[in-house]
């Protein structure tokens, strides 16, 4: 049985130019968005798209491996909600009860009295 093809391996693809001249047009500024950041988790939906819709262009670029349709469900767990909140320090609070009760990781970073959290639901 062959191996099936990684996350890691599409973002490998995503890099070289001869993988990325296959692909669709409409992909286009998505692909400039990954090249600017390729670790960024905002990247998940291209990587969804492209296992979907050029799998064939991944299988053509990977021989000796086959697309895993199973993969869009890892990239689906990878992404999360992502959830940023931009505010006064004193309305910090009702907006962070506004969060559904779960597991969450959060970030925050303040400004004088400025605050950006970044709320990931696990």
């Amino acid at each position: 049985m062959n191996k099936k093809i990684t996350l890691s391996e599409i973002k490998q693809a995503l890099k070289d130019s001869r993988f990325r001249q296959k692909i669709p047009q409409h992909f286009q500024s998505e692909v400039t968005k990954f090249l600017s950041n390729p670790n960024c988790g905002c990247n998940a939906p291209l990587y969804r798209k492209i296992v979907s819709e050029c799998g064939h262009i991944l299988s053509d670029y990977f021989p000796d491996k086959e697309v895993n349709k199973e993969i869009i469900e890892e990239i689906k767990k990878d992404e999360g909600s992502w959830t940023v909140i931009n505010c006064h320090i004193n309305e910090l609070e009702n907006n962070l009860r506004k969060i559904k009760h779960a597991k969450v990781n959060i970030a925050i970073a303040r400004y004088e009295d400025e605050v950006t959290v970044v709320v990931q639901e696990i």
